[in-house]
């Protein structure tokens, strides 16, 4: 897969530090920004129970987030992802945006955690 890699360790943006924005020859028609934000997960379980937990994103775009949890998700299922545009951990103070997607891939990772894909329907900033 060839990468075009754009660092954007600029000071200035502080929400951005560390991140890298890179473009694949891939399918996907927007940037994605590999990051380690913090997020809020909120949905509804296989038995139907409203679930809240944390999850950490691995990846940003305009379309869509991969992010790391600690619950199975199933595929299809509708979720609202509140990221925490800050590199330390939950800070009410930090830019956030609010997202509605589906779930459209799980990956079980080999230390037990559940990579999970959302595309968005809805998303504002806060």
């Amino acid at each position: 897969m060839k990468m075009n890699e754009i660092n954007t360790t600029n000071d200035e943006d502080e929400g951005m530090r560390g991140c890298n924005m890179y473009m694949t020859t891939d399918r996907r028609l927007k940037p994605r920004i590999d990051c380690d934000y913090p997020a809020i997960i909120e949905g509804y379980g296989i038995n139907g129970r409203k679930f809240n937990d944390n999850a950490k994103l691995t990846n940003l775009s305009a379309s869509g987030l991969f992010m790391l949890t600690n619950r199975f998700i199933e595929n299809g299922s509708k979720l609202s992802v509140m990221i925490v545009l800050s590199s330390s951990e939950i800070d009410l103070d930090a830019p956030k945006i609010a997202t509605n997607g589906i779930v459209v891939r799980t990956e079980p990772q080999s230390n037990g955690m559940c990579g999970v894909a959302i595309k968005f329907y809805q998303y504002r900033f806060h």
